[in-house]
């Protein structure tokens, strides 16, 4: 929390300082977006057969246009990231998942890599802060739901990270089309141990492909 606020009013300062003609071209975008995350939290006893999380992803967005070319985008999200493992036990097939949803506020600084056009790449990176909404251990055995367990207080109820990316932005009349892939890395370990014999550790990432609105 802490270490996105620093980053936050570093960017602040940064814009009391620039010119004034400068300053006179700021604007202001809303936005909502939506699509996938495919997500793997790395524990450390992973052995590489745990598969990737996919869960809808959604959020909305507010763009400080500082240049046409340079803009801070301030962030809510919903995020879920995790992991699932399936296995065998006797004659019967069981699937195992941890996930943790999460409210992923970044905070980016996004470049425009071209000044017009109606389609401008366009490149970000920032802090970013998950607030945990809940979390959950699901089991399956041949198929059906065999347990269903909140899990919340093994996790903390902040974790830090980052988010870049790249992404495009289409315009058709005042209208403005965004398609982005990003990554978020988990920076700080959101687990609590139980004990001090617990050496297990995670750090959570994910691959986000939305289509958003701007206006």
């Amino acid at each position: 929390m802490k270490k996105s606020a620093t980053a936050l009013a570093a960017i602040l300062m940064l814009a009391a300082f620039m010119p004034r003609p400068a300053l006179a071209e700021v604007t202001f975008d809303l936005g909502a977006k939506a699509g996938v995350s495919i997500s793997n939290a790395r524990w450390n006893d992973d052995d590489g057969t745990e598969k990737p999380l996919v869960r809808p992803t959604f959020g909305a967005f507010a763009a400080v246009n500082i240049t046409p070319n340079l803009a801070v985008q301030p962030e809510i999200d919903y995020l879920t990231v995790g992991e699932s493992w399936t296995g065998t036990l006797d004659s019967s097939t069981y699937k195992e998942i941890i996930l943790q949803n999460y409210l992923h506020v970044p905070v980016l600084i996004k470049a425009r890599l071209a000044r017009k056009g109606d389609v401008v790449p366009v490149a970000f990176a920032g802090p970013a802060l998950n607030v945990l909404l809940s979390a959950r251990y699901k089991g399956y055995l041949d198929g059906t739901l065999d347990a269903d367990e909140d899990i919340k207080e093994v996790f903390k109820s902040t974790e830090f990270g980052a988010d870049f990316g790249l992404g495009v932005e289409m315009s058709k009349d005042n209208i403005k089309f965004i398609l982005e892939a990003r990554c978020y890395l988990g920076l700080s370990d959101p687990y609590i141990p139980e004990d001090a014999e617990d050496m297990y550790t995670l750090k959570n990432n994910a691959l986000m492909i939305t289509y958003g609105v701007m206006f």
